[in-house]
């Protein structure tokens, strides 16, 4: 019940984002605040009972991983916005941190997969014996943290690319249609706070409201720096973990080898990005890359050890 509501929740702020992304009103900015909150705060209950219902965490399957990485994303999106200095100094003016939508597609993204599961994986059970160790919740809550930021990364890098095309349109000199029929009709932008040259007011928005170019690319560097160390802690524990189970540190599992595909990964970007040549849509495209690859190790995997038969000793 709550899952589902939390969900509903998500689409409602994600089309309230979207409309803030295309106006300016103060009011809109504290709606869609206030509408990521209620679903992040949903979504939290949600897990909670789950979890006293089932008497364990919920992390003992894609279903409830693809949840909680639902929940690290906003989670981290909020704690962004609420660190990030344009926010704090004048939220309204800004508008804030405008990544919201394009985090937001990620998390839908996520949280679509999840409720998609067929009812047998979303159904509560029971942990099988290799998932009664305290190093379920070490392990899986340290990748889901890194997994969280990395998602944020991909969001961030989605609106660098947005921002990269409007550059550019703006720097070729071409005008939106908007703009063009208001000056043949010598009609000045009727809102408050928009310049009476004509410009559009997404355009406007996008020139004076949104996050500069540099601003994105720190945000982007910022989650990266976030989620690695976590993903690096992930691995190391998940190793620890099969020590104790298995009886070895590391076997070449799919799911460990694509684990160390992803880490690096995001080990070059971090050596990539002090490179001039490499940011801008560059950066952009590889963080978004990046979350690519995470979501192949999450759910391609399982799929392709079903498909191709390999041998896996993970169960997701």
């Amino acid at each position: 019940m709550l899952i589902g509501l939390a969900y509903a929740l998500l689409w409602a702020a994600a089309l309230v984002c979207a409309a803030l992304w295309a106006t300016r009103r103060s009011w809109v900015w504290w709606l869609a605040t206030g509408a990521r909150v209620i679903a992040w705060g949903t979504l939290t209950a949600g897990l909670v009972v789950r979890g006293l219902k089932a008497g364990h965490w919920p992390l003992a399957n894609r279903y409830e991983f693809a949840l909680c990485l639902t929940w690290a994303i906003l989670a981290i999106d909020l704690l962004f916005e609420a660190s990030w200095p344009s926010t704090r100094a004048r939220p309204v003016e800004r508008g804030g941190k405008q990544s919201s939508p394009f985090v937001l597609a990620i998390a839908l993204l996520v949280a679509t997969y999840a409720v998609t599961r067929p009812a047998e994986q979303r159904a509560i059970a029971p942990l099988v014996p290799a998932l009664r160790s305290v190093w379920l919740q070490v392990h899986v809550l340290t990748a889901m943290l890194g997994y969280g930021a990395f998602g944020v990364a991909a969001g961030l890098g989605l609106m660098r690319v947005v921002s990269v095309r409007s550059e550019a349109r703006r720097s070729a000199g071409v005008p939106s249609v908007r703009s063009e029929a208001r000056r043949s009709a010598g009609v000045p932008s009727e809102k408050p706070g928009f310049p009476c040259d004509g410009t559009s007011p997404k355009t406007w928005f996008r020139r004076s409201a949104g996050v500069p170019g540099a601003e994105i690319e720190r945000m982007i560097d910022r989650a990266i720096a976030l989620g690695f160390p976590w993903l690096t802690l992930g691995i190391l524990t998940g190793a620890i973990w099969a020590q104790n189970t298995w009886g070895r540190y590391w076997g070449w599992d799919p799911k460990e080898a694509w684990a160390l595909v992803t880490w690096l990964f995001y080990l070059l970007i971090l050596h990539l990005r002090p490179r001039r040549r490499w940011r801008g849509r560059r950066l952009a495209a590889l963080a978004v890359a990046g979350f690519g690859i995470v979501l192949f190790t999450f759910a391609g995997v399982p799929w392709l050890v079903r498909t191709v038969r390999l041998e896996s000793l993970h169960g997701f």
